[in-house]
Order: C-alpha cells, then structure tokens, then sequence
C-alpha cells in the first residue's frame, strides 16, 4: 500500500511538476513575444515622443531592462522547477503569476501599440485636412503637398548613408507635407492671380514660410517649423529670408528640391508644366546658387523612371 501510495505521490509530483514549467515556460515566451512587438512597434516612436517631450531616453531604456530582467527570471524559475524533486501547490500559484504577469505585459503592449496606432492615423487625417484646406485655395496647387513629399522620400532613398545618418526621416516627411501651410494665410486673389505680382504681391507671397512656422509653433509638429522657414532659402543667401547657405537646415535643402521640380512639373495660373527632361535642366542650372549642389547631384542619379511612377 505504501508503494502505491509512493507512486500515486511521485506521480503527482511529476504532473505538477510539468504544470509549473509548462505554465513558466509560456510566461516566457509572451514575455519574449511582448519585447520583440516593443522593440519594433513602440520604439519606433521613441525620437518623435522624445522630441516632443513625452518620453526621455531613459524611460524606454528601463522598460527594456525591466522586460529583460523579468525575461531572465522566467528562465530562471524554470531551471529551479525543472532541477527540484517535487513541487507543491504553492508553486502552481507562483507559476500562474508569472504566466499572468507575461499576459498582463503583452495585453499592455498591445493597448499602446494599438493607441499609438490609431493615434498616428487621426494625426494623418489632420495634417491631410490642412492640406487639403490649403490647396482648396489654389486649384494649380491641388496635390502638389503630397507630390513634393513623395518626391523628397525618393530623394532621402538615394542619399549616401552617410547623409541620411543626420536626418530624421520623421521630420523630413512631415516637414515636405507641411511646407506650404502657411499660405493658409495668403490672400486668394494674389495666390491666383494670373499676371505678374507688384512688390507687395510677392513679399506677401514670401511671407508663407514663416506663416507656417507660428502655426506649427502651437503643435506637435514645433520641431520641423525651422525646416519649413527656411524651404525658400538658396545656398547663395538670396533666398525669402537672407539665410545663409550653411545654416539651412539639409531637411530644408531637400525639400527646396523637391518643391522646385514638383513646380516646374505642374500647370500652373502663369505657365504651363515643363516637361521631366526641362525641370531636371532647369534643376542643374541652377544648382550651387539657388539649390544644394551635392543633393542636385543625387537627385539627378535617380532614374527617370522612378519619377514618373509619382508623377
């Protein structure tokens, strides 16, 4: 009897015994599964929430070493449950925290991926009704935002590694969607007036880039205000604003050439569109006096074709 007892209790120790490393060994992977999903969806946002002050550098490093060091200690228990003899009820309820503590952190993961998300594409929404405000008011105009913005990514793609190591790709695209948000604030009749503009026409007309700076100033998107004052700038200082050529931002740069061939390409109230093989000679000519020679030099290395696939 006492034999059948043994291994009635050895048995049951066993199965126990297998619970509790099953139980401890799931934990660990949603645990694992929770710092791969962290790695590539929350991080992502880390420089635009550091940038606006949501997050510092150190909060998502301590996440990180919490998640590791909580992945380890699963490890951890389940070496001691595999090498010990027997286990006991207590340590099924240790193994269930654990498991729950792993579907707890995961369940959170998700709510804020899923936040961040959904938060993104309001974003999206909101900068494409601008948009769409700012180019209701000038029919030549309509989707030029969206064509500057595709073309400054094909730029960015092009660079040499070296460059696009001091850009924020973030940054670049909002600021090439948002150039043109301060003519928001320019008066329809000199927008679309046909014939030449009078003095005072065009200094209100040089007055959008800094229009759109204060706005953005009182948004989330402060931090590309600099790139979108200085997107008329030319590198020999005779650009809207007399900046020089050296404290123009590159983001700036970009979008200035990309701002010029999205102009040369399309109709416009004064002139008709140049065709691709004009706008990129045009480009050339007037590359080291209005534009950045070595971004010209990059922009005319993309083959045609690429173009016309946003055009």
């Amino acid at each position: 009897m006492q034999g059948v007892y043994y291994i009635y209790a050895k048995m049951e120790g066993t199965l126990l015994k297998y619970i509790c490393v099953s139980l401890v060994t799931a934990g660990g992977c949603i645990m694992l599964y929770s710092i791969i999903t962290y790695l590539k969806s929350l991080a992502s946002f880390k420089v635009q929430a550091n940038e606006q002050g949501i997050f510092a550098d150190w909060i998502y490093t301590a996440c990180m070493f919490l998640m590791s060091f909580f992945f380890v200690a699963y490890i951890a228990v389940d070496v001691i449950f595999i090498i010990a003899d027997t286990v006991s009820m207590a340590n099924i309820i240790i193994a269930f925290v654990f498991v729950f503590g792993a579907i707890f952190v995961y369940t959170m993961i998700m709510m804020l991926k899923r936040m961040s998300t959904t938060i993104s594409k309001k974003t999206s929404e909101i900068i494409k009704a601008l948009i769409n405000a700012v180019e209701a008011k000038d029919q030549y105009t309509r989707g030029h935002s969206v064509h500057v913005a595709n073309v400054t990514k094909l730029i960015y793609k092009y660079l040499p590694e070296t460059t696009k190591s001091k850009i924020n790709m973030a940054k670049l695209m909002d600021a090439a969607i948002l150039h043109d948000i301060g003519k928001i604030g320019i008066p329809d009749s000199v927008l679309n007036k046909p014939g030449k503009l009078t003095p005072e026409e065009q200094h209100l007309i040089e007055q959008h880039p800094i229009l759109g700076k204060k706005i953005l100033e009182s948004t989330s998107y402060q931090s590309v205000g600099e790139i979108v004052y200085c997107h008329h700038e030319r590198i020999d200082g005779n650009g809207y604003f007399k900046i020089e050529a050296n404290k123009i931002p590159l983001e700036s740069k970009i979008i200035a050439i990309a701002d010029t061939f999205s102009a040369l390409c399309t109709d416009r109230i004064y002139r008709p569109k140049k065709s691709y093989e004009d706008a990129v000679r045009i480009i050339k000519e007037i590359a080291g006096t209005q534009l950045d020679a070595e971004i010209v030099e990059v922009f005319c290395s993309i083959p045609k074709k690429e173009f016309e696939n946003i055009l």
